[in-house]
């Protein structure tokens, strides 16, 4: 049954929030799922749908854990983070002329499906291996697109829903830098660290109020989880995880 003005404007904000867009081909508009995979609107309809009555997928816990009573609201927090169904947000930096930019961002949901994620063209030019030591050719981030280009698309995702991110204030600040750049108004963010949660599950201080904090690898590593190259889809894909094996935990 065809869709009215009203019905088809629904489906495609549903399709958009989760990651769906339209892409003109010889002359004719295609759907294009995350991944840049050619789909129709009724599945990609129902694939959103499917996810939606799905619970996350945990890996089973690495082991059974002392509970003190930092670790147990940590693990008390992961479950109930879960259940509000947030977004992971990953990107990766580097300094160009003295300044830092985003090269590359990435949201992936609770589920794993992947929300966003592209390279981004710095504003400084780059010299002919400056991208090669983030491992991305330098040649693809010249031909990416720029902050502000992304921006209309990862703007609704910012202030629509909780992110997870892993050591949130350094990436928080460099987004409000890129934002402050190209003067884009950043909206407040509603953000949990998930470098700063697992530095109170692992617990081991180094002061009388401050825990050890651990890199995204020895965290994951703790679990048997991958980081694969460390691309930011990847250290998205990572931390989920790691917020999945936490929720899983016995508390």
């Amino acid at each position: 049954m065809a869709l009215d003005n009203e019905e088809r404007a629904q489906q495609n904000a549903t399709l958009k929030r989760h990651g769906y867009r339209w892409a003109k081909e010889n002359s004719q508009w295609i759907l294009k799922d995350p991944q840049g995979k050619t789909t129709t609107p009724e599945k990609a309809m129902q694939a959103i749908h499917n996810r939606k009555a799905q619970l996350p997928v945990t890996p089973p816990p690495a082991q059974s854990v002392n509970l003190t009573t930092e670790r147990l609201a940590v693990l008390r927090w992961a479950q109930q983070i879960v259940r509000r169904r947030p977004l992971i947000l990953a990107s990766k930096t580097l300094t160009i002329a003295g300044n830092e930019e985003i090269i590359e961002l990435a949201i992936v949901d609770i589920y794993g499906q992947i929300v966003f994620n592209s390279l981004i063209r710095p504003d400084q030019p780059l010299t002919v291996t400056e991208g090669d030591l983030q491992g991305i050719p330098t040649n693809q981030l010249a031909q990416a697109p720029s902050f502000p280009e992304i921006w209309p698309q990862i703007y609704p995702l910012l202030i629509q829903n909780e992110l997870i991110i892993y050591n949130a204030a350094f990436y928080l600040r460099s987004l409000r830098q890129e934002a402050a750049r190209y003067q884009l108004a950043l909206p407040a963010i509603v953000s949990h660290c998930m470098m700063t949660k697992y530095a109170l599950y692992a617990g081991e201080k180094i002061s009388e109020r401050e825990y050890k904090l651990h890199d995204l690898s020895e965290a994951c590593g703790e679990f048997g989880i991958g980081t694969g190259d460390q691309r930011a889809s990847e250290n998205a894909e990572a931390v989920r995880q790691l917020l999945l094996v936490l929720a899983s935990l016995e508390s």
